[in-house]
């Protein structure tokens, strides 16, 4: 690491706070919690310069950031007050997410290789270049002075006790208190090396590669970018800037290198492929077989030009892969057994400060045992494979601590014995191992939910990259819940602050993923607060199939004051390359008032590369779908060419008790036009809609739309339609059937009347079945001389 020690040095010296005992200069901290050698008999703390440190606008040359004079924009440049007749300074650094939970997190990370920048500088130097760090990457920083009565600067045995106290340690909400810089995402990158998946082995990889840039471009003159288009061109010019390429078109990479990924570190590899020569028949063939390695594995491949000094840019596209396996025999987690597992756990290292009885609090107050310990070692044990099967016994309760990672494909579902027998499992989120989901606040001591029960994926280690494929993950007969969860009418009622809960979410730096099938069938799902599936970041995620079947949502989505937090599937639209959708049936669910806004939602992508989408959402019952404010069903930009949107059979309600002053309105979609091709036309798209029904209550004009109905020909499918943009096969109408909705179903309004707009419990039915009276509802059908139960419309469960 290059140290600068320059005149700019000199300079911030100058401006700097010059921290002597008796100033009257006051510091970032009240009085009584200072840090003085006086006080504390430790050397005074230091901090980064930012402007919220020194208040002196973004365009201060010294605050810290990334340094301009590098373009690619992943080289940081630190400044830093001086301390007066301090023994100098040490800096460290790691990724936002290893560290941005505090002190602990800060600690934890010392000593492995997640602490990427740990440094002594003499008192004399205030500022530091840290280059050519990864792209796309969000970086923290901390640092302190050091006070020259310990031996710490020369090489002798280290001793800190009267440097300061760290700077730069505060979670994600103290701002002042830590220095976060995020890097540029990397130039457009040749797709150089792939791994095909389907002759994947258990020691075995087929690696790809594409050796010329008429590999990756269409290209017929690889000196000749004119005949591409806009977009192709940019990537030729990003390709040609940053990389060898030879008059050919040849890509300048000569080395292969396979390494274990640090979530198995010691996963074995043949030892000639860990730094392996590229041979010219390797690149006209196409492939290498490399072999060696351990099954159930992960793997990062790179393909390396040995010319380029900077080993970040040496690099083409990382590959982050699998060795396959194969499914051992399903594994229950006996709930008996789990709970005397963990009853003598030692909670110390992992919540410091907590008891045993405060971490374990809720679980022992819901009987719930963990399975987050055998989710998160089923993803780097090798001895279990992707695919495998996890039963949890019907008529138990477990918890999951939130947030587990999903990198390697598995099943979850209730014991198939013990649904047969009418038994289900219960899985409940956010209740243990997590001390930063326990707060002490002013409404008493709170257990939050995290953000999420699963994430999609998970963040990269240090040198990973890539994406991650997963065969399949699925879920059956399960019911999911986090008891805890705080609602916007909890928050009106002053009892906490809402949770920002969801069932998948994904980290802001998640690699990219791709995932062959998502199966949700079944299940049960209450207070899920913020969101149903969230993808983000900025790299590309594609499911190649999705079922979500026969599930029931209630309790869910009162996030806010309006329509919600995230749509039910939330689409982040940053990557062209994305599709969520290829695949994708929503059938025969249930959504009883639970008001996230949009169910589809992709507004901000204008030229989707990743095909067409393939969407199905029929025979689903929406009762109050959404009524706190415009949230449609639908809510899509740009539609990829010969996209097909099947929609049918489904019933929507509308529904209150008398003297509830809810207000009840229903939206149906929100489409604005379909993509424009390269030649200037615009894309085409098909719809199957019909047999879509209401019962005749609550209607808007005769119908159930009250806002952006489906016929409508002013930003709907109607505008497609009437455009020329969309062949439409069916109707658009919503049948009105001549019954109401009390007269069709047992006990459909919502139990609680409201009396404001964020009545605590306005939106809470605890059971949809009629098998809790008072705070539940009863959804069967008990009129069978309608148009709705003549023509099998909505979720099948209720007739």
């Amino acid at each position: 690491m290059k140290v600068l020690k320059t005149n700019i040095s000199k300079v911030v010296m100058g401006m700097a706070l010059t921290l002597v005992a008796g100033t009257s200069l006051v510091s970032c901290y009240d009085d009584d919690n200072r840090d003085t050698r006086i006080e504390g008999d430790r050397e005074f703390m230091t901090m980064f310069i930012t402007d919220n440190t020194r208040g002196k606008g973004g365009d201060y040359p010294y605050n810290c950031g990334l340094d301009a004079q590098y373009p690619h924009g992943n080289t940081i440049h630190l400044y830093w007050y001086g301390v007066t007749d301090c023994a100098g300074y040490q800096i460290q650094m790691s990724t936002q997410i290893k560290v941005a939970n505090g002190a602990t997190a800060w600690d934890n990370v010392q000593g492995t290789p997640d602490l990427m920048l740990d440094s002594i500088v003499g008192p004399e130097v205030l500022d530091m270049l840290v280059k050519d760090q990864l792209y796309s990457t969000s970086y923290r920083f901390r640092i302190r002075a050091l006070s020259t009565r310990d031996k710490n600067i020369k090489g002798d045995a280290s001793t800190f006790e009267h440097a300061s106290k760290w700077w730069g340690c505060g979670g994600g909400r103290e701002w002042q208190d830590y220095l976060g810089i995020q890097t540029y995402d990397r130039y457009e990158t040749p797709y150089a090396v792939y791994v095909d998946q389907s002759k994947t082995t258990e020691t075995t990889m087929h690696v790809m590669l594409n050796s010329n840039i008429k590999d990756v471009l269409p290209l017929t003159d690889p000196n000749d970018p004119s005949g591409l288009s806009d977009e192709d061109k940019d990537k030729y010019d990003s390709f040609t800037t940053n990389f060898n390429v030879d008059a050919d078109g040849e890509f300048g990479f000569k080395i292969l290198t396979v390494e274990p990924s640090p979530s198995n570190p010691n996963a074995s590899v043949g030892e000639k492929w860990r730094k392996y020569e590229i041979t010219k028949e390797d690149r006209e063939r196409g492939y290498i077989d490399i072999d060696g390695l351990s099954k159930n594995s992960t793997y990062v491949i790179n393909v390396i030009d040995p010319t380029v000094a900077v080993a970040i840019d040496a690099k083409y596209n990382t590959c982050t892969t699998r060795s396959d396996g194969t499914p051992g025999e399903p594994i229950l987690l006996n709930h008996d057994e789990l709970m005397a597992k963990y009853a003598n756990t030692d909670v110390s290292d992992a919540h410091p400060g907590l008891t045993r009885s405060v971490v374990f609090a809720l679980a022992e107050k819901y009987n719930a045992a963990p399975i987050t310990p055998d989710l998160t070692d089923f993803v780097s044990n090798p001895d279990l494979a992707e695919g495998q099967t996890f039963l949890l016994e019907g008529g138990k309760t477990y918890y999951m601590d939130g947030n587990d990672a999903t990198s390697k494909g598995f099943v979850l579902r209730t014991n198939p014995a013990d649904v047969a027998k009418g038994l289900r499992a219960k899985v409940l989120c956010g209740l243990g191992h997590h001390s930063d989901i326990y707060t002490q606040g002013t409404n008493g001591d709170q257990w939050q939910g995290p953000y999420s029960m699963f994430l999609f994926g998970r963040s990269p280690e240090a040198g990973e990259g890539g994406e991650i494929y997963m065969k399949k993950l699925a879920f059956y007969d399960i019911d999911f819940d986090n008891p805890e969860a705080f609602t916007y009418g909890d928050n009106a009622a002053g009892k906490g602050t809402v949770s920002g809960n969801y069932f998948f979410n994904m980290m802001s730096d998640g690699m990219a993923v791709t995932l062959d099938s998502l199966v949700i069938e079944n299940c049960d799902f209450q207070r899920v607060i913020r969101g149903f599936i969230r993808e983000q970041g900025p790299n590309y995620k594609v499911w190649n199939h999705v079922l979500i079947k026969n599930n029931t949502f209630h309790n869910c989505g009162y996030y806010s004051n309006g329509a919600g937090g995230y749509p039910w599937i939330a689409g982040a639209g940053t990557n062209a390359k994305t599709n969520l959708y290829k695949d994708m049936k929503v059938i025969e669910n249930t959504f009883y008032d639970s008001p996230f806004p949009q169910f589809f939602n992709e507004t901000v992508q204008e030229n989707w590369q990743a095909g067409a989408w393939d969407i199905t959402f029929s025979n689903n019952t929406l009762i109050n779908y959404n009524t706190r404010a415009a949230g449609n069903i639908f809510n899509l930009r740009n539609l990829p060419d010969r996209s097909v949107f099947n929609c049918e059979n489904n019933l929507i309600v509308l529904c209150k008790q008398d003297g509830d002053l809810r207000v009840l309105g229903q939206w149906g979609a929100d489409i604005r036009n379909t993509m424009t091709l390269s030649d200037g036309s615009t894309g085409k798209v098909t719809l199957n809609f019909g047999n879509n029904w209401s019962t005749n209550n609550d209607l808007t004009n005769g119908q159930i739309f009250s806002g952006n109905a489906w016929t409508s020909t002013s930003n709907n499918w109607g505008k497609l339609v009437k455009n020329g943009d969309a062949v439409l096969n069916g109707s658009l109408e919503v049948n009105v059937a001549s019954v109401s909705a009390t007269e069709l179903m047992v006990n459909p309004n919502p139990p609680f009347k409201a009396a404001t707009s964020s009545d605590q419990y306005m939106h809470r039915a605890d059971a949809l079945d009629g098998s809790i009276s008072g705070t539940g509802v009863d959804l069967h059908i008990k009129n069978k001389d309608n148009e709705i139960y003549q023509n099998k419309v909505g979720a099948a469960r209720w007739r």
